[in-house]
């Protein structure tokens, strides 16, 4: 199915079945599933095949999926977490984002989830996101360094670094081979924008993971000012990969 996938929250007011065909139709095969906030989420708690119905219907795959996070109710949280991950796995997600709500959460909880998960086959991985509490290049340092377990997988979320200033290439030196998931955007400034038109070197970053042996997915994502224009916009971005991102594969 390529390595190109599509994420709901360009458009999160669209249901499950609606965005999924929309999306097959400007020409991508992969999703992202999220556990919240959009329509389109996923209800982990229920039967599996649901879902992978609805993506067959389409001829979609799930690249990848959110976990809930874990807060102060720590041992509530780290069940629904692994309960999350049986059900990623169960509808193909082959990496799921794992998140708390703080820094000192991440830390204590990290390894007793890879450890609860360890017999199941996904990549577990942090995300940057900016405003969250991995939203800088120190901020992933310090989670990276406080789990200290290489089981844990790291995200480049390229859009939202580019939020607080730094670049993807920053991202790359300090994430390195420990990256399992790409989250592309194109922006100004915090701005994110048509693919083409920003300040992001989408075709460096495509060159620059494949050079140093990346072979995970690349997740498209798209949050206009003008959100009506999303659906169009995408369709774009189809293009603009094929045309101008050696690797970009859908």
């Amino acid at each position: 199915m390529g390595n190109i996938a599509v994420s709901p929250c360009s458009n999160p007011e669209m249901e499950l079945d609606e965005v999924l065909r929309a999306y097959s139709s400007l020409g991508f095969h992969k999703f992202e599933a999220f556990t919240a906030w959009v329509s389109s989420r996923v209800d982990y708690t229920g039967s599996p095949e649901t879902y992978l119905s609805a993506s067959r219907r389409y001829g979609m795959g799930f690249s990848s999926m959110h976990l809930p996070g874990i807060g102060e109710d720590v041992e509530s949280g780290l069940a629904e977490a692994v309960r999350a991950t049986e059900f990623a796995q169960a509808i193909g997600a082959a990496v799921v984002l794992f998140k708390a709500q703080t820094m000192e959460l991440y830390v204590r909880t990290a390894r007793r989830y890879l450890d609860a998960v360890a017999n199941l086959d996904v990549t577990p991985v942090l995300q940057n996101h900016a405003g969250s509490p991995i939203s800088t290049l120190s901020d992933y340092r310090s989670v990276i360094d406080g789990i200290g377990d290489q089981r844990m997988k790291t995200t480049l979320e390229v859009g939202h670094f580019h939020s607080v200033g730094v670049s993807w290439v920053e991202g790359f030196d300090l994430l390195g081979e420990s990256i399992a998931l790409v989250h592309v955007k194109d922006q100004v400034g915090s701005q994110s924008v048509p693919f083409g038109t920003g300040e992001v070197d989408l075709p460096g970053l495509f060159a620059h993971m494949k050079a140093g042996g990346y072979e995970g997915d690349f997740v498209v994502e798209m949050e206009l000012e003008d959100p009506a224009r999303t659906l169009e916009h995408l369709g774009g971005a189809v293009r603009y990969l094929r045309e101008n991102c050696e690797g970009a594969e859908l």
